[in-house]
């Protein structure tokens, strides 16, 4: 309710919020809006729709579009910043790609002037290069689109997925290079999904893709897409047989926007005889306007009237939702639609998409068709960050031979963003947002980083090309999209050539260690981990005496059996690139072998919280050449306390004993043990809090606190809190008091109902406006508030049966009579916000108004007087008050009274 207006016109005092009122409001609100759907068709009111003369739409897209945006504008702007926001799609930005909100501004009041990130936000590996579709959306409130579709799994289907061109459909896989749950997809989709079952998938009724959870960055999802049918025969002759949900949803417009919008297009369309001919022509009038990022509308004003008329450039949200509106005044369906246009080809069959693609069009609804693209953005040049080499690239470590590791690229200390970073000629990524990209070191004692300036690639510059869709061949003007490319100018190298890129060549470390586990016994079998540097050797090969046994895993690890490996000494080596190592494995007959050749030694740790202490727990550790031993047995005394796991621990729980052993088993043989004094812990313990408490007492007596001065401190507190508990019962005993009271009179009122709606309702009605309908039922409720609050301020608990009295009656407190005349004089006037401003500021916005001052100033000081307790009200202020609002009631109707 702070979003009200000002108050409704008087009535009872109330003296808390009622349910009663809530209900009487909501009744009076459905009774109004049956009535408003009927009048018109008597000739009573204003019309009620869009500018096209039609209703607007009530439908599961429009009916939450009321609410705020929670998130920023689409990409083309929102102001203050470079234009963009959460939206993955409707202009560059740097802002990375996520969920599309129900809500999105348009454009900017404010031009940009600065320079935007080529920041990578997905990849596409696919035969085709297409349009990369988020979200669409069908309410145009004038300064925004609104949008809450329905959302269901993708199991069961895609709006419109029936409607596609025969042979045109494909299969394509889609990385994300930033955390995203939006899908962008290929209009149309059919199918998605993710890997491992990381998560759900679901489809929007206007053909959004999304994830159930957001997605880290690297996720590869895989779809399939077909094209809609887009013969200009065919869309010629679609037709106007819409269906009726379509037409009504599709057509809506505010109904601020100007009839100028509507005469231009029908001026501009007069000579095309179907609705795809009108399309096609208010694309290409669009297309003649330049394009520019520092382009601005006015507030308050609807956006698509300014950009038609009055601006002289602009970018993709104006030129898009300006077409939506042109063809919704010739009652043809379309829709905003969000998302990338085509990327970048960055190799065979795969295209890099930034956020300098982020892009808004149109959508064209056509009878046994479906929805077709319309792109009416003019072309144009973006302001690209494209720092040109020489850069500065660093690694975050020290290179070491397949170890994971950060590559870094800048610019006089800024990070380079969109720059694709090589090892050794191979590319592994674009640098993110920070100027760096994160990979693994190649397996080779040498190797370079190369770092090449990032795509100059523009949606709006150079010559157009058809959609990739059809294979290279020409469908129609409706899938034009434009593209191009520009060659980074050559930088000199040291050496007095050309080129454009940085290079750095660093040296690995590639010093292999090789170490086994377990005991080379034949016919048993061990462990081998090759490791540089503690950095694990994934994938390499391992040798037997030259045969090849295995592979390493992820850890650097392989399994190898000596079934067939007879007793003696062997070479073992391991090898993957430039990178390998070698150990001599000396396998023993386990029968022959002398019994003193014992297992690497086996370490025993226990730890605890504070210190192990009797009846206490535990975590024991085992190892074996400081590698975490799994499967040794643990034992705590004489009770088996379990088995460690893979990283080499057990928890276990201790005795309340005076010392303790503590003694692991491996299991290919080797003990250790260790003692633990659980009696000195505790001792240790005890005399360290006795010393705490000892500290505590005496810090208390240099204070001046005796024990009995405590004791008094703790009982206070107690008290305190048995009182506070005590008043907060008693509080909430009297608000369940209030709210039965306030339910009472709610159901009082719903019984004089029919009395209200007589008295007032009818009224009302006879002079309905449905342009002031919503203006006046924000007053009013404000009103009902207003009195509410007063009420129980004052204490009044009375419930009223007949609706309050008039202004200016008697009553037994003069100061309720003031308050009567107060609120009577705040109907007239009717500020804005009225529940939160204070009687002088009322005061003085009716004087602005032009109302005579004198009175205004004698009704004002009467109220605070009364209402504030300066004076009690006698007859004579009473008096006063009522002569100076017979005056202010006269100046409002014309003339005094």
């Amino acid at each position: 309710m702070s979003g009200s207006e000002g108050p409704g016109p008087s009535g009872s005092d109330d003296a808390g919020v009622e349910y009663g009122e809530v209900a009487l409001a909501l009744a009076v609100v459905a009774a109004l809006v049956v009535a408003a759907a009927l009048l018109p068709s008597a000739g009573v009111g204003g019309s009620v729709g869009g500018g096209n003369g039609t209703a607007s739409p009530q439908s599961a897209e429009s009916a939450s579009a009321t609410g705020t945006a929670t998130a920023t504008p689409d990409r083309d702007g929102d102001g203050s910043t470079p234009p963009g926001g959460s939206l993955g799609g409707g202009s560059p930005s740097g802002v990375p790609l996520s969920q599309p909100p129900d809500e999105t501004r348009i454009g900017s009041t404010r031009g940009f002037e600065g320079a935007l990130a080529q920041t990578p936000q997905f990849v596409v590996e696919g035969p085709r290069n297409t349009y990369w579709r988020q979200t669409a959306y069908a309410t145009y409130t004038g300064s925004s689109w609104a949008s809450s579709p329905q959302w269901q799994s993708i199991d069961r289907g895609v709006p419109n997925d029936a409607r596609t061109a025969d042979g045109r459909a494909m299969e394509y896989h889609v990385t994300l290079l930033v955390p995203s749950s939006s899908l962008p997809t290929a209009w149309q989709p059919s199918e998605a999904r993710v890997p491992n079952g990381s998560a759900g998938v679901e489809a929007s009724s206007v053909g959004g893709v999304r994830a159930t959870r957001e997605l880290p960055a690297g996720t590869t999802y895989v779809a399939r897409s077909a094209a809609p049918p887009a013969d200009p025969t065919a869309l010629r002759d679609a037709g106007t047989d819409y269906p009726d949900g379509i037409e009504r949803r599709y057509t809506q417009l505010p109904e601020t926007t100007p009839e100028r919008v509507g005469a231009f297009t029908d001026e501009l369309t007069a000579g095309d005889e179907t609705p795809y001919e009108q399309a096609v022509t208010v694309r290409d009038w669009l297309r003649e306007k330049p394009y520019s990022l520092n382009a601005s509308h006015e507030a308050g004003e609807p956006v698509a009237d300014q950009f038609i008329f009055e601006m002289e450039s602009g970018y993709c949200q104006y030129y898009a939702t300006s077409m939506v509106a042109m063809l919704r005044t010739q009652g043809i369906p379309a829709r905003y639609v969000v998302g990338y246009a085509p990327g970048e080809a960055v190799g065979e069959d795969e295209y890099l998409v930034t956020a300098d693609r982020g892009h808004a069009w149109v959508e064209v609804f056509f009878p046994e068709t479906g929805w077709i693209r319309f792109d009416p953005t003019g072309s144009g040049r973006l302001p690209v960050q494209n720092p040109e080499p020489p850069y500065d690239i660093s690694l975050n470590r020290s290179a070491v031979a397949g170890a994971p590791v950060t590559i870094s690229v800048a610019k006089n200390g800024t990070p380079v963003v969109g720059a694709p970073v090589e090892l050794n000629g191979e590319r592994v990524g674009w640098t993110g947002a920070d100027g760096s990209v994160r990979t693994r070191l190649p397996y080779a004692a040498e190797f370079t980083v190369t770092a090449r300036p990032p795509d100059a690639t523009t949606k709006y510059e150079g010559e157009t090309t058809a959609d990739l869709w059809a294979g290279g061949r020409r469908l129609s003007a409706a899938h034009d999209a434009p593209i191009t490319r520009r060659v980074p100018p050559a930088v000199a190298d040291h050496d007095g050539s050309t080129t454009n890129h940085s290079s750095r060549t660093y040296r690995s470390d590639t010093n292999v260690t090789l170490a086994v586990e377990g005991t080379p016994v034949a016919g048993g079998g061990v462990t081998v981990r090759a490791t540089v540097d503690d950095v694990p050797v994934r994938e390499a090969t391992v040798t037997l005496d030259g045969e090849d046994v295995g592979t390493t895993g992820r850890d650097g690890t392989l399994g190898v059996s000596l079934d067939d490996v007879s007793p003696g000494t062997h070479r073992l080596a391991v090898r993957r690139g430039t990178v390998e190592g070698t150990a001599t494995l000396r396998v023993t007959d386990e029968a022959t072998e002398s019994p003193a050749a014992e297992p690497p030694p086996l370490s025993v740790s226990v730890s605890a919280p504070l210190l192990p202490l009797p009846g206490g727990s535990a975590t024991v550790s085992t190892a074996r050449n400081g590698t975490p031993l799994d499967g040794a047995r643990v034992t705590v005394g004489d009770r088996e306390a379990g088995t460690t796991t893979e990283n080499g621990t057990v928890g276990v729980s201790l005795p309340v004993e005076g010392s303790v052993a503590v003694v692991a088993r491996g299991p290919n043989g080797g003990t250790a043990r260790t003692t633990l004094p659980l009696a000195r812990n505790a001792g240790v313990v005890g005399v360290v809090a006795l010393g705490g408490l000892a500290a505590l007492g005496y810090g208390l007596r240099r204070r001046g606190v005796t024990g009995r001065g405590a004791a008094r401190a703790v009982a206070t507190a107690l008290s305190r809190l048995v009182a506070w508990t005590t008043d907060a019962c008693v509080r909430t005993a009297e608000l369940l008091a209030l709210a039965g009271r306030a339910l009472r009179r709610g159901l009082w009122r719903l019984a004089t109902l029919p009395e209200r709606l007589a008295a007032h309702g009818l009224t009302a009605l006879a002079a309905l406006d449905p342009r002031r309908l919503v203006g006046w039922l924000r007053r009013w409720l404000a009103g009902l508030l207003a009195r509410a609050e007063s009420a129980e301020a004052n204490g009044d608990d009375r419930p009223d049966v007949a609706g309050g009295g008039a202004a200016g009656e008697s009553d037994a407190d003069g100061t309720a009579t003031l308050r009567d005349l107060w609120r009577e004089f705040v109907d007239l006037v009717g500020p804005p916000r009225a529940t939160t401003r204070t009687p002088g500021e009322i005061a003085r916005y009716a004087v602005d108004r032009g109302l005579p001052s004198e009175p205004i100033t004698a009704l004002t000081e009467a109220y605070r007087d009364a209402e504030y307790g300066r004076f009690d009200p006698d007859e004579d202020r009473l008096a006063r008050a009522r002569a100076a609002l017979r005056t202010i009631r006269g100046a409002t109707r014309g003339g005094d009274e």
